[in-house]
């Protein structure tokens, strides 16, 4: 049965309240679903919803978008947001409660057992965008004295209250993390056999003031279904899954393409956004990039006079100006993509400036030959051809070189390279190569053509 017919068979259930067949149609049904049905719901949702149990509520919760959970958590009363708190996983519940009113939090937390409430201010005081920000507290933890059938118990005991089980975790009595175990090693090893030889005790962790980038970078090098986060004297303190990290690599790819495309930071999702809003998002760096364009006019009215008697030259000019912000543009995001994957660091800049020289070299000989034949061609004007091939060749060379290099020197000042993206770079390259290219004209072309005074 499909999704859709899932969904529409349980808000019939619901409608008619069969609450003793709604637990059934749930095991079919995945949060996500409920939620984008809930959108299109045109009922009362608060009456359907009052209809589901605690824990699936809390799944529904902790499934929607950061800016959807307190308009769902605002549809009930304070009594049933206090049993849903308390079902939710522990990250998942920092998320919801940094978007309440601060007196609506702390009624929340007082609701709670009083280690869980601990452990939750615990992780409030981690930065949001860091490993402590984004993990949970709720995982296995087993000894190494125990057998694989004590394991198994263990698990049928306590496992439905870990965020994953891909992973169990060795603590010793003071909760050093010791090593961890697949889950796999113990489903297919015999009941009799101790848990022991299964530990591997190299462990990949990380500390919860990492950058959650840079945790998601372990993520993508390892594999792993899950990270330990340790303190510095490698206590347990709770751990950092995949589906936590797909949200930050959504998050931080939709953030670099905002700052590569010029725009602000905007929390929701397009359609969802307002027209004052998305012109707010957008204004602050199309003024800064409109006064800096004024350069170029600068410029230009430098060369006024040569322009006026060889209007011809004019009308090269957008197309060494395009040529050049889109070789830069290349550059540009092949490093940051980079620098985000951890394949290009800091040190490797010689590495890239050398690459990059000779990409641009190779590349603008080829666009120079090709120009210089079409400008030939049109104008039968040798000097002409020559002076523009020449320009756009010091223009790609100059485009890639500042393209590639401005990134790695934003990472070396603790900038964003997504900020050094195609608009700022665009700018930069504009006006130098609008330089160099009547320079070339006046010396070249121009100065073959009628003595310079």
């Amino acid at each position: 049965m499909g999704e859709d017919s899932n969904v529409t068979k349980l808000f019939k259930l619901l409608q008619e309240n069969s609450t003793n067949q709604i637990s059934k149609a749930l095991d079919d049904i995945h949060p996500a679903d409920i939620i984008d049905a809930l959108d299109e719901y045109e009922g009362d949702r608060t009456l359907l919803l009052s209809r589901f149990p605690i824990e699936v509520l809390a799944a529904i919760i902790e499934e929607a978008e950061d800016d959807e959970k307190g308009e769902l958590f605002d549809l009930f009363s304070i009594e049933k947001k206090k049993e849903i708190v308390n079902e939710m996983a522990s990250d998942e519940l920092v998320d919801l409660l940094e978007t309440m009113d601060p007196e609506e939090a702390s009624d929340m937390l007082d609701s709670m057992d009083e280690e869980d409430a601990q452990d939750i201010k615990e992780l409030m005081r981690y930065h949001p965008e860091t490993a402590g920000g984004i993990m949970a507290t709720e995982f296995v933890a087993i000894v190494d004295e125990m057998t694989i059938e004590e394991t198994l118990k263990y698990l049928q005991t306590h496992g439905d209250e870990a965020e994953s089980l891909s992973y169990l975790y060795v603590l010793n009595h003071d909760e050093i993390l010791q090593g961890v175990v697949s889950l796999r090693d113990v489903v297919t090893t015999p009941f009799d056999a101790q848990i022991a030889p299964l530990i591997n005790t190299n462990v990949i962790s990380v500390k919860p003031e990492l950058d959650q980038e840079e945790v998601s970078h372990i993520f993508t090098k390892y594999g792993f279904a899950s990270v330990p986060v340790v303190d510095e004297n490698n206590k347990m303190l709770g751990i950092i899954t995949a589906d936590d990290i797909l949200d930050v690599v959504l998050e931080e790819s939709t953030d670099d393409i905002e700052k590569m495309a010029a725009l602000s930071h905007g929390e929701g999702t397009y359609l969802e956004t307002g027209v004052f809003k998305l012109s707010k998002q957008r204004m602050f760096w199309l003024l800064f990039l409109m006064i800096s364009a004024t350069f170029t006019g600068v410029i230009i009215q430098g060369y006024e006079q040569e322009l006026a008697s060889f209007v011809i030259l004019a009308a090269f000019i957008p197309m060494l100006m395009d040529t050049g912000g889109n070789a830069g543009s290349q550059s540009s995001t092949l490093v940051i993509r980079g620098m985000a994957l951890g394949e290009i660091s800091n040190k490797d800049y010689l590495i890239v400036l050398y690459k990059e020289l000779l990409v641009s070299g190779i590349v603008g000989l080829v666009l120079a030959f090709v120009n210089f034949l079409r400008v030939w061609l049109f104008y039968k004007d040798i000097m002409l051809a020559l002076t523009v091939s020449c320009a756009l060749i010091f223009t790609v060379i100059l485009a890639k070189t500042v393209g590639s290099m401005l990134p790695i020197l934003a990472k070396k000042l603790k900038i964003d390279p997504a900020i050094m993206a195609a608009p700022i770079i665009t700018t930069i390259v504009d006006a130098i190569s609008l330089i160099i290219y009547l320079h070339l004209a006046k010396l070249l072309y121009i100065g073959k053509t009628l003595p310079i005074s």
